[in-house]
């Protein structure tokens, strides 16, 4: 796929929640498209990652995704789809499965983009959780 945008939540125990957005253009990261989103749902990942699917989708003057790639399991896909389904779109979704230590353990979803892109899903995994995890720790700094 030409462009693919990886999402992640980060919070700590549910305060000041947020989502990160990161995207890749033929493999290249692409800085300048990277967003950051307040979320206002706590602890709930699902609901955060609804959130900002939903948000991303009406800024339909932004280029459309190929492939959306978000951290967790077959709850965040059912969630991710149902957010792309209600916006009226019609895009993939690979969902990276962690395991106890944090580490990817599966991918879950459109098998054949998963065989043909597993390495540029989990770069783009990991960064979505670096950068979810700056913004978040930027966002704790500033309100100590």
């Amino acid at each position: 796929p030409g462009r693919i945008e990886a999402y992640d939540i980060a919070h700590l125990g549910g305060s000041n929640a947020v989502g990160a957005l990161v995207v890749a253009e033929n493999s290249e990261f692409k800085k300048s498209d990277y967003r950051k989103f307040k979320v206002i749902h706590g602890a709930d990942d699902l609901a955060n990652l609804r959130e900002v699917l939903t948000r991303r989708l009406v800024h339909t003057e932004w280029p459309r995704p190929d492939l959306i790639v978000v951290d967790g399991g077959r709850n965040q896909l059912a969630v991710a789809r149902a957010a792309v389904a209600a916006g009226g779109r019609r895009i993939p979704i690979v969902a990276v499965v962690k395991d106890a230590r944090h580490q990817p353990a599966r991918l879950i979803g459109a098998p054949a983009l998963i065989r043909r892109h597993r390495d540029l899903i989990l770069r783009l995994n990991h960064e979505a959780h670096r950068f979810a995890i700056s913004f978040h720790r930027h966002r704790l700094r500033r309100l100590t």
